[in-house]
């Protein structure tokens, strides 16, 4: 049984989510790892985003470098560098920090266009091709989805209270009964916050059985 997938099966997330208009989302792997890879401190600086939120767009970048780095060092991995292990652990003190300067070490992940005729893409296709890599980009993906519609939010309403376009409820699920739920500060003063919270519940409960529904068949295969 692939260990990846097991891995993936223990918990369970569930976001509920208010939209003005339902826009299928495609994962695309290289898409997705351009918009963070070029995430840096400056060009926050330069953007329109709310200062806020950019320090939530700079840990995006720090986590998919400390993956990155993980795996290269992991013998398991299909990314493993031997010769990089005694280099990246010393980093590793600065790199799980989230508030270390970081920046000042060198990126070790391919950059998602060839910086020269000479270069392919080969390193970075490689990449996106490992699974657990892929795994941690199309959650760093769902943050950067949801970071983008909060900064919309934040930028262009003058609603009080609006929730549309963001999470306003999240709720955890893990195979050793660990439940985490998380909820928007903006419900708590609205007039429909118990319809919003049914709506959640409700998904909660369509989630997890479909969940259960999933590991039971699962364990069902390797019996």
């Amino acid at each position: 049984m692939n260990y990846d997938l097991w891995e993936n099966i223990t918990a369970v997330e569930i976001s509920t989510v208010i939209v003005e208009e339902i826009v299928d989302e495609m994962f695309i792997p290289w898409e997705a790892y351009q918009g963070i890879y070029y995430l840096s401190r400056s060009s926050l600086a330069q953007s329109n985003i709310d200062l806020s939120l950019r320090s939530h767009y700079w840990q995006l970048r720090r986590q998919l470098e400390l993956t990155y780095c993980l795996l290269l060092i992991d013998p398991s991995s299909q990314l493993y560098n031997r010769t990089l292990v005694k280099e990246i652990k010393g980093d590793l003190p600065v790199l799980t920090r989230q508030d270390s300067e970081w920046s000042t070490l060198a990126t070790r992940l391919p950059p998602p266009l060839p910086s020269s005729r000479h270069q392919t893409m080969s390193a970075v296709n490689k990449l996106i091709g490992d699974r657990s890599f892929l795994n941690t980009l199309q959650q760093l993906h769902q943050r950067k989805i949801a970071l983008d519609r909060r900064d919309r939010i934040m930028t262009s309403s003058s609603i009080p209270n609006d929730i549309t376009n963001s999470t306003y409820a999240q709720t955890s699920l893990q195979l050793d009964g660990k439940i985490i739920n998380r909820y928007c500060q903006a419900i708590l003063n609205r007039s429909d916050r118990n319809l919003l919270l049914q709506l959640h519940e409700q998904s909660t409960t369509a989630g997890e059985h479909q969940w259960r529904g999933m590991i039971r068949f699962m364990l069902s295969l390797v019996k």
